[in-house]
């Protein structure tokens, strides 16, 4: 589970689903029986696709990643019409494109927890150097903030924990987790993970375009028995 997460600078992915039907014989057979109805049947199946496609392409990630729904909705751009054609049983219209960009996503949108630093200090005190003191004094001692880990669920069903260097902070009015990327206190850096466009073309792919075949056939036939009345 470790190359779930990098750090450095966020990168842009993208990715694409185009429109398309398993239409089967028997909804081929009636469509031939239509003239210009087979043509309005299949540009409504199109239209169905660009506004009901998202919620599909949301559930079929949902079932494999636990990623939050805001994040995949950031991630899909308005559906692009007439960049491909659709032809079933010898009528071709044009088709539709649902298209998805992301950078890659911080942990806080896979359920991650804690949602920011615990407040709890450890037991037992330590010595830290007098520089640090505000009067002076050689030495000192005090109580460190209580060691926690920081987890969260990328892979639906897997719960993970990041390295034990990872730490929660504000940046930005959000919390996000933070490596350090040496000994030294600075510089740190962003802990992330997948994006939406890596997602579709991850794990959920194959339930993603099982979920927009079956709900276009559905569609595609409501409208060929619409047109046949």
């Amino acid at each position: 589970m470790a190359d779930l997460f990098t750090t450095g600078k966020s990168k842009r992915t993208g990715g694409s689903f185009t429109v398309s039907t398993s239409g089967g014989a028997d909804l081929v057979k009636r469509l031939r029986k239509l003239e210009n109805g087979g043509q309005v049947a299949i540009q409504r199946t199109v239209s169905d696709f660009t506004t009901r496609a998202p919620a599909w392409v949301s559930k079929g990630i949902r079932e494999h990643y636990g990623v939050d729904t805001a994040a995949i909705k950031d991630a899909a751009t308005r559906p692009k019409r007439g960049k491909t054609s659709i032809k079933v049983a010898g009528v071709t219209v044009d088709g539709a494109t649902l298209e998805y960009k992301g950078r890659l996503l911080t942990p806080v949108h896979f359920k991650m927890s804690p949602k920011k630093a615990p407040d709890d200090q450890q037991k037992k005190p330590v010595r830290i150097p007098g520089q640090a003191i505000a009067d002076g004094s050689p030495v000192a001692m005090m109580k460190p903030p209580k060691k926690y880990k920081v987890k969260a669920t990328i892979i639906k069903g897997k719960r993970v924990t990041m390295p034990a260097n990872t730490f929660l902070q504000t940046a930005k009015n959000a919390t996000i987790p933070f490596q350090r990327t040496s000994e030294a206190r600075y510089p740190i850096d962003a802990v992330r993970t997948l994006s939406v466009p890596q997602m579709i073309d991850g794990r959920a792919r194959e339930t993603i375009e099982q979920y927009i075949s079956e709900g276009l056939t559905k569609r595609f036939e409501h409208h060929i028995n619409q047109a046949m009345k």
